[in-house]
């Protein structure tokens, strides 16, 4: 009989985040180290001893350890080609590395798919066929979901949607294109939008921020709006507005309605979600606007770790 326990890991950019996770999808152990050392042998062996302390924990014997990566992965072949929060990481064979250490069935994915993959085992995607999953945060991870299965495209490296051209003369991105639809609906944006301000308006919310822009955090603009700050309101209707645009290519492009978003901006969802499905409604057919689903994700902050280790109970 298959084992009903795996182990998931979540290899961000501040931390490792491993868990002992039961096929119902609850997370029965969870460990976290910080990230010290970006090389990838350091990682490997952090990964490792995350391994080797959940162990311990195990009633049985375990079906795997998945782990979820950001950046371009291939998982079929376990090499990530590059990673944002691993700028010297490139062509690593990161499945080949773990399995020299790790006497377990092993997987590597992109950390956005995990997360897809979780929310639809287990969270506001459940019961569905087919989903695109979004996290919000330093950039737009995404996770594609068709006939209940990742999409990965030919080369495993679908659901790059942060880099959907929005601005065709936009704002260079770290990728090399501009106008990425990351630079407007993650955590950069209001640095981008409060430049489109009326004069008044952009030096009152910039003197909120001590003159400095980058200061402009989705976190900090969120507390403003909060104290009813009509500037900081108004930037989250921009936001909305440029992740309903990014949606709307998306539901028109794969005719897939609902779309599950999650990521530490979701936590503002109340101050853009209207602006997001009022720009998603305009911009599709009227059939698939009326079916749309912005739904949030349920999770929270283990996603990633449950979709890792879910592999193996798939």
């Amino acid at each position: 009989m298959s084992s009903s326990l795996a182990i998931g890991v979540d290899v961000g950019g501040t931390n490792i985040r491993a868990g002992l996770v039961g096929s119902d999808g609850a997370v029965l152990k969870l460990v976290t180290v910080p990230v010290t050392n970006r090389s990838a042998e350091a990682v490997v062996e952090a990964i490792c001893g995350h391994v080797e302390s959940l162990a311990k924990h195990a009633s049985q014997p375990l079906a795997g350890c998945g782990c979820g990566i950001p950046g371009i992965v291939n998982s079929e072949e376990g090499i990530v080609y590059s990673s944002p929060n691993y700028p010297d990481w490139r062509d690593v064979p990161i499945l080949k590395m773990l399995r020299s250490k790790i006497a377990l069935p092993l997987s590597i994915d992109n950390d956005a798919n995990m997360f897809a993959f979780a929310e639809l085992l287990f969270g506001a995607g459940k019961g569905r066929r087919n989903m695109v999953a979004l996290t919000l945060g330093s950039g737009i991870g995404g996770g594609i979901i068709i006939d209940g299965k990742l999409f990965r495209g030919d080369r495993g490296f679908a659901g790059e949607v942060g880099h959907i051209t929005v601005e065709p003369d936009g704002v260079a991105c770290a990728c090399g294109n501009r106008g990425c639809w990351e630079q407007y609906a993650a955590s950069r944006a209001f640095t981008h939008f409060v430049h489109r301000l009326p004069l008044r308006e952009k030096e009152g919310i910039l003197a909120l921020a001590s003159g400095d822009a980058a200061a402009l955090t989705p976190e900090f603009v969120a507390e403003l709006a909060g104290s009813q700050n009509a500037t900081a309101k108004d930037l989250w209707r921009f936001f909305g507005r440029y992740l309903g645009i990014g949606i709307a290519s998306l539901v028109n492009v794969l005719g897939i309605t609902t779309i599950v978003i999650g990521g530490g901006i979701a936590r503002s969802w109340n101050l853009f979600i209207d602006a997001a499905k009022a720009e998603v409604e305009g911009r599709t057919y009227a059939r698939n606007a009326k079916h749309l689903k912005l739904l949030k994700a349920s999770l929270g902050d283990n996603t990633s770790v449950v979709g890792a280790a879910s592999i193996f109970f798939e």
